[in-house]
């Protein structure tokens, strides 16, 4: 499970699969998540709030924190035509998204002086498809674990090739530097967020586990960022590639 980070893109649907039947939705901007949570009143009546959340600094932790006023919103009726000067609202408390990985939060938040916590997931439907060709770049840090590795600062560029089958096995290819190597694990998603674990080895680097995680696929591309280790080093960065 990799950490968050502020830069780590929030926008899902999220929920509690304990807890199926609500939720909340968020789309990240920047560093600001507009929070839409569909719950349901005293009542029993479907009841919506939003939030505006913005990024805090909390040196006490490495989450990635995000805190607003919650407000409840009322208005016309869904069928005939919209009359905006019905549209009412008004500030019932605050909410906090606070995420200590990328695949899980606490939310928290309270309305009229009713407080409520929970933990929530990002909410999977389907699964993304990373196959395709890329002229991709892979921007790292390298750290050395024994013998001869030389720490520092690596950026390689070059084709990716990726195959991702339906049973969720992800094999792939990258050429740098005239060097070629080869990826070969087994994918996950968290809402439209995916990882995946496995082995890599490449011709004058040797081989050992990696990891890539906070994987996004777009019409143009993909993204993500990844660990590996060989025998004598360990490698931390980001990856990146435009769909050829």
């Amino acid at each position: 499970m990799s950490p968050a980070t502020i830069g780590t893109n929030f926008s899902d649907q999220w929920w509690n699969a304990d807890e199926s039947g609500w939720g909340i939705s968020v789309h990240q901007q920047a560093d600001v998540l507009f929070v839409d949570l569909f719950v349901y009143g005293a009542d029993g009546s479907p009841t919506w709030y939003t939030a505006a959340a913005t990024a805090q600094k909390d040196p006490t932790t490495n989450h990635a924190i995000f805190t607003g006023d919650l407000f409840r919103s009322t208005g016309p009726v869904f069928a005939g035509a919209f009359d905006p000067n019905l549209v009412a609202y008004r500030k019932v408390g605050t909410l906090t998204f606070d995420a200590a990985s990328t695949e899980n939060a606490s939310l928290s938040y309270s309305v009229d002086g009713s407080l409520v916590a929970k933990a929530v997931t990002r909410q999977p439907w389907k699964l993304e498809d990373f196959s395709g060709t890329y002229q991709g770049a892979f921007v790292y840090e390298v750290e050395p674990l024994h013998g001869t590795c030389i720490g520092g600062h690596a950026e390689d560029a070059g084709p990716i090739t990726i195959v991702h089958s339906q049973d969720r096995t992800f094999n792939g290819t990258a050429q740098f530097r005239g060097t070629r190597c080869t990826f070969t694990a087994q994918y996950a998603q968290s809402g439209h967020m995916g990882s995946a674990q496995g082995t890599f080895t490449c011709a004058d680097l040797g081989h050992g586990p990696f990891g890539s995680f906070e994987m996004e696929r777009t019409a143009s591309g993909m993204t993500g960022r990844f660990t590996a280790e060989t025998t004598f080093c360990g490698y931390s960065g980001r990856f990146g590639g435009v769909l050829r």
